[in-house]
């Protein structure tokens, strides 16, 4: 049987996403959009890393969380 598009809109619409692990966010101002997320909504960073390519890089994560959220400045890009 072939599938319509009604049915794979349906088939798509019963998955769901079982859990998070990662999230990625480019940014203008690396600190103060860590400041944000540590002094307003609680998080704590969990690393930084510059890549070879120049971006900077900071992980944080909620207490009790897996998910990290990575915070990416990147100043040879525009965002």
């Amino acid at each position: 049987m072939r599938m319509t598009t009604r049915m794979r809109r349906i088939k798509i619409l019963r998955m769901k996403v079982g859990k998070l692990l990662h999230t990625r966010y480019r940014v203008n101002d690396l600190e103060r959009t860590v400041k944000f997320y540590r002094d307003v909504l609680g998080l704590a960073e969990v690393r930084r890393h510059k890549s070879p390519r120049g971006s900077e890089l900071v992980f944080m994560q909620a207490d009790g969380s897996e998910e990290l959220i990575e915070l990416c400045h990147f100043p040879a890009a525009n965002p």
